[in-house]
C-alpha cells in the first residue's frame, strides 16, 4: 500500500499514474518555497549579515532567493525582524499553504504528498487565510519545480 501511495510512477494492470502533484519533489522544500513568498516582505527587510546567515541556515538559500524574487505575491504584511521567528513562520505558513492546496485535490493525490511530510505540520490543519492564498502560492512553486524537472 505504501508503495502505491508514495511511488511517482506506478503501473497497475497497465495504467500508469505518472508523477504526484509535486512531481516527486520534497514537500518540505515546496512548503519552504511557498512560505518564503508568504513572508517575502520580511525577507527584504533582513539585511544584517548575521541575521541573513541565521535565516538562510534555517530555510535555505533557494527559499530565500525564491521569496525575494516573488515579493510581488507576498501575503503577510506583518514584518518579522527576528530571523529565527521568521524562519518558523515561513515553515508554518508554507506547510499550511501546501496543506490547503492539497485539500483541493483528490484524497489519493493529497495523501501521496502528505505521507512524505513529517507528522504534525501545519499542512494538516490549514486556516481560511491559507486556503485563500494557496492556489496562487503553489502555482508559483509548482511552476518552479516543473522547470527544474524539465532541465534534468
Amino acid at each position: 500500500m505504501a508503495e502505491l501511495l508514495l511511488s511517482n510512477v506506478i503501473d497497475l494492470n497497465g495504467s500508469g499514474w505518472g508523477p504526484d502533484l509535486l512531481r516527486g519533489h520534497d514537500p518540505c522544500r515546496a512548503a519552504f518555497l511557498a512560505g518564503s513568498v508568504w513572508h517575502a516582505r520580511s525577507l527584504l527587510k533582513l539585511v544584517s549579515k548575521s541575521d541573513l546567515a541565521v535565516l538562510v541556515g534555517c530555510i535555505g538559500a533557494e527559499a530565500h532567493a525564491f521569496g525575494i524574487r516573488h515579493v510581488a505575491h507576498a501575503i503577510s504584511t506583518r514584518l518579522i525582524s527576528d530571523p529565527e521567528k521568521l524562519a518558523e513562520q515561513i515553515k508554518q505558513d508554507g506547510h499550511a499553504s501546501l496543506g490547503a492546496w492539497l485539500d483541493e485535490n483528490s484524497v489519493l493525490e493529497r495523501n501521496r504528498v502528505l505521507l512524505r511530510l513529517p507528522m504534525g505540520t501545519a499542512a494538516q490543519s490549514p486556516s481560511t487565510e491559507h486556503r485563500d492564498a494557496a492556489g496562487k502560492l503553489l502555482s508559483l512553486v509548482v511552476t518552479h519545480l516543473a522547470t527544474e524537472t524539465e532541465v534534468k
